[in-house]
């Protein structure tokens, strides 16, 4: 089977190279008969550029995950590595299915949170409670949601509004989970 990744960097390869392609019909375009073919041939390629840097950040993005799964679990843990992993591709208990793009109803998280340790303790190096940990992160979330619902609706491309979409929701599923997990460590942010 196909890893992702080997579909990603082919893709990126090939953006490039067509991206190369259209620079050059463009130069020889210059006439001005050919105004309305050359202002196709440039969305074509700005379309393009987009594409390109696309892939090239999940690939950027592939790497780093996988540093991460490197350096704080394994990678028996996850099996093979998604693109973009996260709460998307968590299977939830009570035969609700892979969540997809849903934020999953409060009594989903509080089932699938229940087996989780009801104190933490952190080390003492000055990075504070759990529950104050999770309040920040819980102020960055929604700022993230904010502004990627500010992207989404603001966006002209559609590439770029699909995505951001897609990342709005994800961060939803975030802010829902975080928020649960405030509720169970006494974060004061949590009801916000």
């Amino acid at each position: 089977m196909e890893r992702m990744i080997t579909t990603v960097e082919e893709l990126k390869r090939l953006e490039a190279k067509a991206e190369k392609e259209y620079r050059r019909l463009l130069k020889k375009l210059k006439d001005p008969e050919y105004a309305d073919l050359r202002a196709l041939i440039l969305r074509m390629a700005i379309d393009t550029a987009f594409h390109k840097h696309l892939m090239e950040a999940l690939e950027r993005a592939y790497h780093e995950s996988l540093k991460l799964v490197d350096e704080y679990g394994t990678r028996e843990d996850v099996g093979e590595i998604a693109l973009i992993p996260g709460l998307p591709t968590m299977v939830m208990p009570l035969g609700f299915g892979a969540i997809g793009a849903r934020v999953p109803p409060e009594e989903i998280i509080e089932e699938y949170l229940k087996d989780f340790p009801t104190e933490v303790v952190l080390p003492e190096n000055g990075d504070g409670k759990l529950g104050e940990l999770l309040g920040e992160y819980i102020k960055l979330q929604e700022r993230m949601l904010e502004l990627y619902d500010r992207l989404s609706r603001r966006a002209f491309h559609p590439v770029v509004r699909g995505l951001a979409t897609e990342i709005k929701r994800n961060e939803e599923q975030h802010g829902a989970i975080l928020k649960k997990l405030g509720e169970r460590y006494g974060t004061h942010s949590a009801g916000a």
